[in-house]
């Protein structure tokens, strides 16, 4: 009787899994350095490697292995390269889609796009980012928080504000919601909320339209809820790394609920004006000013105006101090005790993020 010797097989299974593991922790990690293949030269003479996050307000965030994320002033570059496909915007609004090469002359920045390599300035170019960008690299939000209060006059008040912006080379869509809470003893509180959203597209020739809403509560304008909604359409004479204005028209309807007396609806006409300014050297700031006036079509003779301006300075990495400065009129309110006309200034501490 012959006999067998049986000898126990290895466990396959698990070496298979091992090699899976391998392979895709080496796929992953190729992929991860695939990413930082963007070479950045300076002009003093440095060379970053990287991934290039975006360019906007004449600031460029550039994603390292080594460093982190880094911010580099657009006239600190020399040169950009980027094997990632890139939307490439210039001031005078033109746009353009492809990888980028090494130019042959210095401050010059070549797009490969599917037409043909183009050459542009680097003084020209106003934005830029990856075309498959992800939601948060194109998002910037900041929350701000204000108190005040002296002994003397008993008066206390109480600010919020939550900005969000989201930036494409082809549009910005903006969203801020404020809060002001006064109180003081001896008279009931006093309350101004503001929820703002404007979505705006840009065109050739600096030209762009605009839709937008508005709700606000406010009663020292005697206003339980006023929701707006309307579209314009306007130019940009200036929009550069560091400031653009912004002017325009457009209609809107106009839904009012008053404190007292009775609601309406009305339709107006929209005069638009807005300027933005911006230095990213330290400190970091900020100025924008926006004017809105509202001439109604529906009652004529009745005119609204809203005015802002908001001052943001940085004390620290990503902390900022801001002056707000506000001021409302309506020519002729719904409430009949209600004041025609609404103002204050406000500072705060605040996060972006």
């Amino acid at each position: 009787m012959r006999s067998v010797l049986i000898v126990p097989a290895r466990p396959v299974l698990p070496r298979v899994g091992r090699i899976l593991c391998l392979l895709i922790a080496l796929l992953s990690c190729a992929g991860v350095w695939a990413d930082k293949t963007d070479v950045v030269y300076l002009v003093n003479g440095d060379r970053l490697t990287g991934e290039v996050k975006g360019l906007e307000r004449g600031k460029l965030e550039f994603s390292t292995d080594h460093m982190g994320t880094v911010y580099i002033e657009w006239e600190d570059i020399q040169e950009i390269v980027s094997s990632t496909s890139q939307a490439v915007e210039l001031t005078n609004g033109q746009r353009f889609f492809g990888p980028l090469s090494k130019p042959e002359n210095q401050d010059m920045v070549l797009v490969n796009t599917e037409q043909g390599t183009v050459g542009v300035s680097t003084a020209d170019v106003m934005a830029m980012y990856p075309v498959e960008a992800s939601l948060w690299d194109r998002l910037d939000l900041s929350v701000d928080l204000g108190f005040s209060w002296d002994k003397g006059s008993a008066v206390g008040k109480y600010d919020l504000g939550v900005d969000a912006v989201y930036r494409d080379p082809r549009f910005i869509t903006r969203g801020s919601f404020g809060t002001e809470i006064t109180t003081q003893e001896g008279r009931d509180d006093t309350s101004r909320t503001t929820f703002d959203a404007l979505h705006t597209r840009f065109h050739p020739n600096k030209r762009f339209h605009a839709l937008f809403g508005n709700l606000e509560s406010n009663d020292e304008l005697g206003i339980d809820l006023r929701t707006l909604v309307g579209a314009g359409y306007g130019t940009m004479p200036i929009r550069t790394q560091r400031s653009h204005l912004s002017i325009g028209a457009g209609l809107a309807v106009n839904h009012e609920i008053p404190v007292d007396g009775d609601e309406e609806t009305n339709l107006e006409g929209v005069g638009m004006f807005t300027y933005d300014y911006f230095k990213y050297s330290d400190p970091e700031r900020s100025l924008t000013t926006s004017l809105w006036l509202f001439p109604n079509l529906s009652d004529w003779g009745r005119w609204r105006a809203n005015f802002a301006v908001d001052f943001r300075l940085e004390l620290v990495s990503d902390f900022f101090w801001k002056l707000g400065v506000y001021a409302s009129y309506d020519s002729d309110p719904l409430s009949l005790d209600a004041s025609g006309s609404d103002y204050g200034i406000s500072s705060s501490l605040g996060y972006s993020f």
